[in-house]
């Protein structure tokens, strides 16, 4: 009995190096990695395994999971006297994980993204190094864009819609231009949403002193650029012929009205994360895969939040 509670202990103390890495926010790019690739395959001729991912796809994919995943630990590095404040990422506030193994770990995440990029094409090393850029900028001084309208949508845009897209494309072709436009609708789209989770967050950013794009234009105003953003991303997708494109954005519109008619934190919640699901359904009708991974990280995140504190998560209703 001992023994069996000893190696649990083991296994959930393990855990936490990599549930702190937050893999469902990693999820967001995975669904733009593979929907870059599906357009390079289609524009390109290359051909993508409806199974599993070859050699330099899965490549291209650890790489980029292990830079997001080491800005996601930045990010908690650098707030992590806010979310003391806020009891939220509780794994270095509370000193489940300790500020020296968090810089030991986010150095070896980075260093391991770069060594899994060596055998990759020149392209995807330079949009390696712009995600890694981004990821930085985002959390660290002096730039700190999360906490700077519009720069928190930006570099949120850019990161996990347009950068992860090109890396997926890059993964499995020369990287060509034609990436560019439905690059950039995926990059509209996710800017909506960060407008739209700011909206959740606006006390807490005006109390800290954020600059976030709710905190300076106020709830409403954040509430009417998601609709505006997330509705030219749906018509720019339509007009592109791009599936994710178009139904991504469109299939949450009406649910971003109700959550801005309403202003029930419930509804934006919900609105948001049909959007994810969305993106996340019609990016995996080129790469089933995706669905597998997805659920991976879904029913492992419940099983290790309840078993580790007693929660459930994710889950309706829950950011």
């Amino acid at each position: 009995m001992a023994g069996s509670q000893l190696l649990r202990r083991s296994v959930l103390r393990a855990l936490d190096f990599v549930f702190i890495l937050r893999p469902t926010v990693v999820v967001g790019m995975w669904v733009f990695f593979f929907a870059g690739a599906a357009l390079a395959a289609r524009a390109t001729g290359v051909r993508l395994s409806p199974l599993l991912p070859d050699g330099r796809l899965l490549l291209g994919f650890a790489s980029m999971t292990a830079v997001l995943g080491g800005g996601c630990l930045l990010n908690q590095i650098t707030d992590v006297e806010t979310d003391r404040v806020n009891e939220k990422l509780f794994f270095l506030p509370r000193g489940i994980v300790s500020m020296r193994a968090a810089w030991i770990e986010l150095a070896v995440v980075w260093l391991a993204a770069a060594a899994l990029a060596v055998p990759m094409s020149g392209g995807f090393r330079l949009v390696l190094a712009a995600s890694l850029l981004l990821n930085v900028t985002y959390s660290a001084p002096p730039v700190r864009a999360k906490s700077q309208y519009p720069w928190d949508m930006v570099w949120n845009g850019l990161g996990f819609g347009f950068v992860s897209a090109a890396a997926g494309w890059a993964s499995v072709a020369t990287l060509q231009p034609t990436v560019v436009a439905p690059g950039l609708v995926y990059a509209v789209a996710v800017a909506g949403v960060t407008a739209s989770t700011t909206v959740l967050d606006v006390e807490g950013d005006r109390a800290q002193g954020l600059q976030t794009t709710a905190a300076v234009l106020g709830a409403r105003a954040a509430s009417v650029l998601t609709l505006v953003l997330v509705g030219a991303a749906g018509v720019a997708g339509g007009l592109l012929r791009d599936p994710l494109g178009f139904f991504g954005p469109l299939a949450s519109l009406p649910l971003l009205v109700r959550a801005h008619v309403t202003r029930e934190r419930s509804h934006r919640i919900i609105a948001n994360q049909v959007m994810v699901a969305v993106f996340a359904v019609v990016a995996a009708a080129r790469v089933p895969y995706l669905l597998l991974l997805l659920a991976l990280v879904y029913f492992g995140s419940r099983g290790y939040y309840k078993a580790r504190f007693n929660f459930s998560y994710p889950g309706a209703g829950t950011q």
